[in-house]
């Protein structure tokens, strides 16, 4: 059972890998926000072609997570650095965004000013 297992989940970061290297090929994935994706599919195929690293009587005393769980919690754990960083990326092109519609207006005032005073571009 645990060899399935192992290949679905080899399988599922291989095609995950496969998928970020291809949008970062096609210019749809900036490299910059790839680096978590392609270290979660890495670390995820790496336990799945060598379990031994979760399945050693270490980690399974200290944590009580066996096999799979470990794996679950990898992912997740990868995947929520993704979302924290999607969510600091958001915030500071928010930040960009609200001082460039301020720059804007400020320009677009002080245009409509020029033009009542009777400034014509040449």
């Amino acid at each position: 059972m645990l060899i399935k297992i192992q290949i679905v989940i080899g399988a599922l970061s291989i095609i995950l890998l496969l998928i970020t290297f291809e949008l970062i090929r096609k210019k749809r994935l900036r490299e910059e926000y790839a680096i978590l994706w392609l270290f979660t599919g890495a670390a995820v195929l790496i336990f799945s072609l060598w379990p031994a690293f979760l399945l050693s009587q270490f980690f399974v005393r200290i944590t009580g997570i066996f096999y799979l769980s470990a794996v679950v919690l990898i992912a997740f754990f990868f995947l929520l650095l993704i979302v924290f960083h999607f969510s600091v990326v958001i915030s500071k092109l928010t930040s960009q965004n609200k001082e460039l519609a301020q720059q804007y207006a400020l320009l677009a005032l002080e245009l409509n000013q020029l033009k009542k005073n009777g400034f014509s571009p040449a």
